[in-house]
């Protein structure tokens, strides 16, 4: 695809809107460089063979398993022979246990048979082989309204936990609590009057860093609940889908974050469809036996604790000793192929440096990208990078972070960043031909540049089009390569290189949020 000329000019001057000393910030905007970016990022792209070498072929990427160890390999591979410097695959610290998913046969017998559609929760124990049980419905939401209504009757059954959801939520910490049903409140591209419109919020929402902590403390809510039905002796627990339609959106077993640092065998639980999930808690109530055939099999990986990132550079010049960096996250849950969450992001990334690279782009600070692992596991291994680089601190200038699906990049969230607008404003206006044009008020969160932001590195995410991320594909069965959109990650590849270059070429670091009171 070709684009018309670009006129080239050396620089572009846009006023400044109020910053420290309300001074006029000039950008140092290339449009030669951006018209070859562009040429490259579309007519000789590699985008989609990076993205579906890594959904297809590695496939899903659970932290620990040996996917995504491979992956972290296989992208470092990569980026040799791109031929970009100081490529490592880098520890971050001890994960503990992998997990991965090894055979799951599930079949309702009665009152018919059926398929029974399900996927195993993460780091979820194995069945006692192929068990055939009867199905309980049980309503109790902690270990002593358990112990209390269904103490001895549970050996040998398959645990329906908890009524199937009926209510709508766009953020969840126990799956089985809400229905995601299916009718969106906006289109699946940003429209114009969107873009422009102030009151446009992310869909996940940033938390301090304190108010994340105490929501994984409630997450985890059921773990004793789930250790007390394993003492029952139940063959199985399932929950339901959060998502209608036969997609299975998966989550970890509670209290998974202990389990992988122990070698406990915790119970049997699975993900259903919320379909059948209904189906047979309508059932049981109505006094109808449900039995169900079932076998979930899966395996642990312990010939290596620790977790690892993949990082490479393209080296700076008269300011080396400075970084720009961006990145994603590798790591995905297992119900599909974590292709848009996150693969499409690494395959972004990684384009953006070979774009770079190809064009022999000699930028003035280091350009880095980081390909994080465990961001499905509490971001450990982009904390534990920025905790083991703290002499990096004051030297890294800004970072930028692509991880909200497959959608085109439209614009930045400003992260309550005081003075980053402008530098943007002049950054983004040669893109509006690719859509790009918003800087949106909004604190995304679940991203890594947030841990960047913890400690004082300006971080950002990108606005990007929602497509099908949240109501479909984020964390689900949908999460394969046939939600990836060329274009879209081409324009995001050219994007993501023009914004790191051009940041990489300014006079200055990249300014700092006010210190917090």
């Amino acid at each position: 695809m070709r684009f018309p000329r670009l006129a080239t000019c050396a620089t572009l001057a846009i006023l400044a809107g109020p910053s420290v000393g309300a001074q006029v910030v000039q950008e140092r905007i290339d449009l030669g460089v951006l018209e070859r970016i562009r040429d490259e990022a579309f007519n000789r792209s590699q985008v989609m063979e990076t993205a579906g070498y890594l959904s297809d072929v590695i496939g899903p990427r659970p932290q620990g398993s040996r996917a995504v160890k491979q992956a972290n390999h296989w992208t470092a591979d990569q980026l040799r022979r791109w031929g970009l410097s100081s490529v490592t695959v880098e520890p971050w610290g001890t994960w503990g246990r992998g997990w991965e998913r090894v055979r799951y046969v599930g079949n309702i017998l009665t009152p018919y048979p059926q398929p029974l559609v399900a996927q195993p929760m993460a780091w979820s124990g194995s069945t006692a082989g192929l068990v055939r049980a009867q199905v309980v419905a049980v309503e109790a939401s902690d270990s002593a309204t358990l112990l209390r209504t269904h103490a001895g009757q549970l050996r040998g059954k398959v645990v329906l936990w908890g009524e199937p959801p009926k209510t709508q939520s766009t953020y969840y910490y126990e799956p089985w609590d809400y229905l995601q049903m299916e009718y969106p409140t906006r289109t699946r591209r940003y429209t114009q009057a969107e873009l422009e419109d102030p009151k446009l919020r992310p869909d996940f929402q940033w938390s301090p860093l304190q108010v994340r902590l105490e929501r994984r403390k409630a997450g985890d809510r059921f773990e004793d609940a789930f250790r007390v039905l394993q003492a029952e002796g139940v063959a199985a627990v399932i929950a339901p889908s959060p998502i209608a339609y036969g997609i299975i959106r998966v989550s970890n077993i509670p209290g998974w974050h202990n389990i992988r640092l122990q070698r406990t065998e915790p119970v049997a639980a699975l993900v259903a469809s919320y379909e059948q999930y209904g189906q047979m808690w309508r059932n049981v109530k109505r006094g109808i036996p449900v039995e169900l055939e079932l076998e979930s099999r899966n395996r642990w990986v312990t010939d290596d604790s620790l977790g690892y990132n993949t990082l490479a550079d393209l080296p700076g010049t008269d300011k080396a000793d400075e970084y720009v960096m961006f990145g994603g996250h590798l790591d995905s849950w297992h119900a599909g192929t974590g292709a848009t969450d996150n693969g499409s992001g690494i395959a972004v990334v990684m384009e953006a440096m070979r774009i770079l690279k190809a064009l022999d782009l000699k930028p003035r600070r280091t350009i880095r990208v980081g390909i994080w692992t465990s961001e499905e596991g509490r971001h450990l291994g982009v904390s534990g990078w920025i905790a083991n680089h703290k002499e990096l601190w004051p030297k890294i200038s800004v970072y930028l972070n692509l991880d909200n699906g497959a959608g085109k990049l439209r614009g930045l969230w400003d992260q309550s960043h005081p003075t980053m607008r402008p530098i943007f404003e002049q950054i983004f206006t040669p893109l509006r031909s690719l859509g790009v044009q918003a800087i949106p008020k909004g604190n995304v969160g679940g991203n890594e540049h947030q841990d960047f932001d913890d400690v004082g590195i300006p971080g950002f995410t990108f606005l990007q089009d929602p497509l099908e991320y949240t109501i479909r594909t984020h964390h689900s069965s949908a999460d394969t390569f046939e939600r990836l959109i060329p274009d879209d990650l081409r324009q995001a590849a050219a994007v993501m290189a023009w914004t790191a270059w051009t940041l990489a070429n300014r006079d200055e670091m990249f300014p700092r949020k006010p210190a917090p009171r």
